[in-house]
């Protein structure tokens, strides 16, 4: 069992407390340029939203991902909105660890079109975050690939079901493996659960950031041998 150290939920909660007071007191502004003119309700300003790059074609991240992924990929198509840099990596940051204001709604709306831009089947269509180990959502108190989903979900109706895929195996952060380090690191950590919602249903998989797509494409595999017909992967930043 893994147990967290008390003084690391101690840290998280003065840290989300501290980011509160700071923006309770000082003035509104933009995540990634700081201005101040910018609406209340928003926490990306339009200029900075309209400049972020936008992420290669959905053919060339399928391309670069198949020859990251060995033992092949699992998934259909990949989609993705935008191209890493400084300000997607400051967004995806606040979206991650902040859960500030509507970031996931407006991440979501814009991911959405994305999908419909697209045109896949509706028919038989669900939309699925991928999963938070429970100890990693106690440590951080939501799943930002969930939030995402029910933003996607509210805008094209596709439905949302987090009930079927579970992070059975805690694994650690990915962000410092390479990608053979990665693959090690989330075998066998996903199971399917209520199989009978996934027969014959084409899946899209939603996370923030897909870099070498070992977690998605693990995630796709079990659910394709589970009885999902097809698997597509959307994020919002491809790295």
């Amino acid at each position: 069992m893994i147990h967290i150290h008390p003084l690391k939920i101690v840290a998280s909660f003065c840290r989300e407390i501290y980011y509160a007071v700071i923006h309770f007191f000082l003035p509104h502004f933009c995540l990634t340029c700081e201005t101040t003119d910018i609406k209340e309700n928003e926490i990306i300003c339009n200029t900075c939203w309209s400049k972020l790059p936008i992420a290669p074609s959905n053919d060339k991240i399928m391309d670069e991902l198949k020859n990251k992924l060995a033992g092949g990929c699992h998934f259909s198509g990949a989609f993705s909105l935008w191209q890493f840099c400084p300000e997607t990596q400051t967004i995806i940051h606040y979206l991650k660890y902040r859960t500030f204001g509507n970031l996931a709604e407006r991440i979501g709306k814009a991911m959405a079109k994305k999908l419909t831009e697209n045109q896949l089947p509706a028919q038989d269509m669900l939309i699925m975050p991928i999963p938070l180990h429970k100890t990693r959502i106690r440590e951080r108190g939501y799943n930002q690939s969930s939030l995402l989903c029910k933003a996607i979900a509210s805008e094209t109706e596709i439905p949302f079901e987090d009930s079927v895929l579970k992070r059975v195996r805690y694994t650690a952060s990915q962000t410092k493996l390479t990608a053979k380090e990665r693959q090690k690191n989330v075998a066998n950590a996903f199971a399917v659960s209520h199989r009978e919602k996934i027969l014959n249903k084409t899946i899209i998989l939603v996370d923030d950031v897909i870099t070498t797509g070992v977690t998605m494409n693990g995630c796709a595999g079990e659910l394709l041998k589970n009885g999902a017909k097809k698997v597509y992967v959307l994020s919002a930043v491809k790295v």
